[in-house]
């Protein structure tokens, strides 16, 4: 895998290594990288704790998608919680919400896939999940001390293994911060258990379906790539340009702003999606420059009460890696 992570783009590149070292040595490294992410976080925590007011809550269709500041106070203890941080794990220790286990987005990427960010197979799920104690009773809810896009797309991962009762912390831990509430620093870890991983294809689509998705008048296609990453090419490894038919909604237009990521009002998104087509008896396929990229648009369509909504998992990484299929999509029988 030649591709970076796409969420952070203005760290360096040797900070992106995992630091699970032990000794002097990986407690002064994790220092070091602990500095480097905090200065270049993009969405640095309120410094001021503002009142609950200030992060105006909305009723969505389907609530369950979303969690709210407000909500997650009010169930924090229940005994069947579980609160993820999927932040970089030296972020996780600087602070989170109360009660957060800390889990790597990145063991939820396929290693041995060429295209980055693909999603990791059943074993690793199910290793990833069952260590985090995720039982058949549990209510998950995920989060990320960034733009929460890592956060959806582990949300996104535990829909597609069969498990729908998790949410996304709406405004990730700056919304939370925003909000008033509490922040820790004392670290959690949960008890391991068995997770059985039962895939929903419906909720992912191929490269050879979405080719099909092109011409059809009942599908509408949606890239969410921002105008900088339209034109990344990653050392030439990928082609500018984008899939035919498919219409530009940025994920950061889906977010009120990109220091608290909490979405736009359900008002504002129906509007903006109304505007491309893209209405709820359609079926909407959402990709953007990676997998990864397309999972924050992907809740916010679910939390409107759009039913047919998929995710192309290749993103462009997959369908721009060369000339022909950057243009025309490669047939497929």
């Amino acid at each position: 895998m030649i591709y970076p992570p796409p969420h952070r783009p203005c760290c360096p590149e040797g900070t992106r290594a995992r630091t699970r070292g032990k000794g002097a040595g990986g407690l002064g490294f994790l220092l070091l990288f602990s500095v480097l992410l905090t200065a270049c976080s993009s969405t640095d925590l309120p410094t001021i704790a503002a009142t609950a007011s200030s992060f105006p809550a909305y009723t969505w269709p389907y609530e369950v998608v979303l969690a709210e500041p407000s909500w997650l106070a009010e169930h924090i203890n229940a005994p069947d919680m579980r609160i993820i941080d999927v932040s970089d794990h030296p972020q996780y220790l600087l602070g989170h919400v109360p009660g957060a286990v800390h889990a790597y987005w990145e063991d939820l990427i396929e290693r041995n896939s060429p295209t980055y960010g693909r999603l990791a197979g059943k074993p690793n799920r199910e290793k990833t999940f069952g260590t985090l104690g995720i039982e058949q009773t549990t209510t998950v809810v995920v989060y990320d001390r960034n733009d929460n896009r890592a956060a959806a797309r582990f949300a996104w991962a535990l829909w597609y293994a069969g498990y729908p009762h998790v949410r996304i912390l709406n405004g990730g831990l700056a919304g939370w911060a925003a909000a008033g509430y509490t922040i820790e620093q004392k670290t959690h870890t949960a008890p391991r258990v068995f997770f059985r991983d039962l895939p929903d294809e419906s909720l992912l689509i191929n490269r050879c379906d979405l080719s099909k998705a092109i011409n059809d008048p009942q599908s509408v296609i949606l890239d969410v790539r921002t105008d900088a990453e339209m034109t990344q090419t990653w050392g030439n490894t990928i082609q500018i340009g984008g899939i035919p038919n498919a219409h530009r909604l940025p994920w950061t237009s889906f977010i009120r702003e990109p220091k608290i990521p909490a979405f736009r009002s359900p008002a504002d998104l129906r509007m903006m999606l109304a505007n491309v087509g893209a209405t709820p008896e359609r079926n909407i396929a959402i990709y953007g420059a990676f997998s990864n990229d397309a999972a924050l648009p992907f809740f916010a369509l679910k939390a409107l009460g759009y039913v047919n909504v998929k995710l192309y998992d290749g993103g462009w990484a997959e369908w721009g890696v060369s000339p022909s299929l950057a243009r025309l999509g490669q047939p497929c029988a």
